[in-house]
């Protein structure tokens, strides 16, 4: 590259910025090569010279000690134990004493075999002969412990120990101050290496440094000057300030995306005056569509008999309707006989305005049905009905059908007068208490509609004797599949269960607030997935 010799600015400025940044980044990488073999020339004759350090005076030296521990610390120790009566198990002693004398003998040979210097040597024929008379000490020990002789331990102690105090501990003193002089020596010279190689790294790193400061300065100066303009140029646009054209006469990247910027003025001029229209229009669509929303959720709680009807019929009662949208999927039904009263709860596929419409035709159905036939004592035959008329008013007779929608639900009939409860489920169980208990029982395992399902479905009747105090509970999925809690899982039928168990024997409002309750404590943050609707009376 020309320029990286003459420093010529005008040609600077017309180099491609890949050909720059690619200058410096060779540079960089040949700088990082030179201290990395540096670096490991260095770490090479570091780890000659510990290793060296290590075989000539640490290990030797090391293994000195444990033969000056060995006697000190653990033989005579132990010995003194004994004569004082604070060890009474002379079977462990003369195990470990075994394993010391093993200990030394290993210590001396691996010391010996090593590299020593000439007064090491000098004093070793000596320091063997004590070591020898020690060791043959330390066996008459192991043999006056191995015979529980007392009084030879004693005897020991007062005469034996004290002689390889005196003799054995100078001699291996006298060799670990040689070692370490030599330690210390060896130390001194790897310091030194250490130093060179430092000096010699940093040597390198300081010379390739002043190699590459004066490029890199020029070539950076000349990336990050233009970068204020753009700075500038980006405020502007940032601004909505739309009407300064900009001017750039580079012809490097940085000089086309200057460029571009004037591009990106035009254009977004022109998109803003789209945006505000497109806006103004928006926000009159919205208003338009929330307010039909709103309209239609005001037309499908008027569909829905009013919550305070359930307690006419049963003696406490509550309705919990809330849709996950403005409008949703479930409905329920309360209606009064002769004998009675008649509750359905129902579970529409979707939510907001899908699910809504598919209430509108069920609430329909249902109506013309209770109209007409009046047979509320039998809710599988309904349940039947509601089945084949789902299906025939959405047009659901083969998979070419355009509609796949369809239901869940359950329908209860109370018959005051013979005191008895009928229920036929569609996929919705039927909760109730009695006698302080809980009981489940399980719906038909189908739902209502659907393109796939049966035109003659049968659904089955479940009969129970009214008791005073009983308490039934009918309930959608959607408060059971609520996402919630710290591990982020569904809500659960045993949870809910649980709860109705807990307050069940409450009034119904108590109950309604403590269930409600327990739910959003639950769902916490969570959005909620899915209508809630459930339906509680007492007998």
């Amino acid at each position: 590259m020309r320029f990286m010799h003459r420093f010529d600015p005008t040609a600077l400025e017309n180099t491609r910025l890949n050909d720059k940044v690619n200058y410096l980044v060779k540079l960089t990488q040949l700088l990082a090569i030179s201290a990395i073999i540096a670096g490991v020339i260095g770490m090479l004759i570091s780890n000659f010279s510990i290793r060296s350090l290590n075989e000539n005076s640490l290990e030797p030296l090391g293994q000195l000690r444990l033969i000056k521990e060995s006697f000190e610390q653990k033989v005579l120790v132990s010995a003194r134990d004994i004569a004082e009566g604070k060890i009474t198990d002379y079977k462990k002693v003369e195990n470990e004493l075994v394993l010391e004398r093993e200990k030394i003998n290993t210590a001396w040979k691996i010391y010996t075999s090593g590299q020593l210097t000439q007064e090491e040597r000098e004093l070793l024929a000596d320091t063997d002969k004590y070591l020898t008379l020690s060791i043959r000490s330390l066996d008459r020990l192991t043999l006056a412990i191995h015979n529980k002789q007392l009084m030879e331990v004693i005897s020991w102690t007062t005469d034996d120990a004290p002689y390889t105090v005196s003799e054995l501990t100078p001699m291996l003193n006298k060799l670990m101050q040689t070692q370490i002089v030599n330690a210390q020596h060896l130390y001194s010279t790897t310091q030194i290496q250490f130093l060179v190689i430092l000096f010699l790294i940093i040597s390198i790193s300081i010379a390739g440094a002043m190699i590459v400061k004066k490029m890199v300065q020029r070539v950076v100066q000349d990336i990050t000057h233009p970068f204020s303009d753009l700075i500038s140029q980006s405020n502007a646009l940032a601004n909505q300030k739309l009407d300064e054209p900009f001017i750039w006469t580079r012809s490097d990247e940085i000089g086309q995306v200057g460029k571009s910027f004037e591009l990106s003025r035009q254009a977004l001029h022109h998109s803003f005056e789209l945006i505000r229209k497109n806006n103004l229009e928006l926000e009159q669509i919205n208003t338009l569509v929330r307010s039909s929303i709103n309209y239609a959720s005001r037309i499908q709680r008027s569909f829905l008999p009013d919550p305070r009807m359930l307690n006419h019929f049963s003696n406490d009662a509550f309705i919990i309707w809330n849709p996950k949208d403005v409008i949703g999927g479930d409905c329920y039904w309360v209606d009064k006989t002769d004998k009675g009263f008649f509750v359905a709860i129902i579970d529409c596929t979707g939510h907001g305005v899908p699910g809504a419409l598919m209430t509108f035709v069920v609430i329909s159905i249902l109506d013309r049905l209770l109209s007409h036939h009046r047979h509320l004592e039998d809710p599988a035959s309904l349940l039947s009905q509601m089945n084949r008329l789902v299906k025939e008013t959405l047009g659901q007779y083969d998979s070419s059908s355009e509609s796949n929608d369809g239901m869940d639900g359950a329908f209860c009939y109370i018959d005051l007068e013979n005191d008895q409860i009928t229920f036929a489920g569609a996929n919705t169980p039927l909760l109730y208490t009695e006698e302080g208990h809980l009981h489940h029982i399980r719906p038909d395992k189908h739902s209502l509609g659907y393109v796939h399902s049966d035109m003659n479905l049968t659904f089955t009747n479940h009969t129970l004797k009214l008791k005073k105090g009983m308490r039934f509970y009918l309930t959608t999925d959607g408060m059971i599949d609520q996402i919630g809690g710290p591990k982020r899982i569904a809500y659960g039928k045993k949870r809910l269960m649980e709860t109705i168990q807990e307050v069940h024997q409450l009034p119904m409002q108590q109950q309604q607030e403590i269930i409600l309750e327990r739910y959003y404590s639950y769902k916490g943050d969570e959005s909620q997935r899915d209508d809630n609707t459930m339906i509680a009376f007492q007998i």
